[in-house]
């Protein structure tokens, strides 16, 4: 049996497939936030984010383990990263006119995810 699961899968390609789910169901829950949802769905939120926040962070780390150090491919994960910080800052300023963008970014977010889960499966 782990021989099937070797073969077709590896633990990157679980791991990008759970952050992109866990994105995906943020990038919703955020959506009904900005409408003015309830505490529950926050809390629901901000689990998903912080979940993926900590995904990304070790398919990053698992990528320099794995390719070592590479120029572009470093730059893209600190890109990457910078994109969720940005987002968290927009969020945290609590502006009224700056939600407007979260929703951008949170899609955003959400074609990274996309992104990840793309190029970790194996072929």
């Amino acid at each position: 049996m782990s021989e099937f699961f070797s073969l077709f899968t590896s633990i990157q390609t679980v791991i990008a497939s759970i952050g992109l789910i866990l994105a995906t169901s943020s990038f919703i829950s955020g959506l009904q936030l900005v409408k003015g949802a309830s505490f529950i769905e926050g809390r629901i939120h901000r689990i998903n984010g912080f979940s993926s926040i900590t995904l990304y962070t070790a398919l990053a780390v698992l990528a320099f383990a794995t390719e070592g150090l590479r120029i572009w491919s470093d730059l893209a994960w600190i890109t990457g990263f910078l994109v969720i910080l940005l987002k968290i800052s927009i969020v945290r300023k609590r502006r009224r006119r700056s939600f407007k963008y979260v929703s951008w970014i949170g899609g955003t977010l959400l074609l990274m995810w996309l992104f990840l889960v793309y190029i970790h499966i194996p072929v």
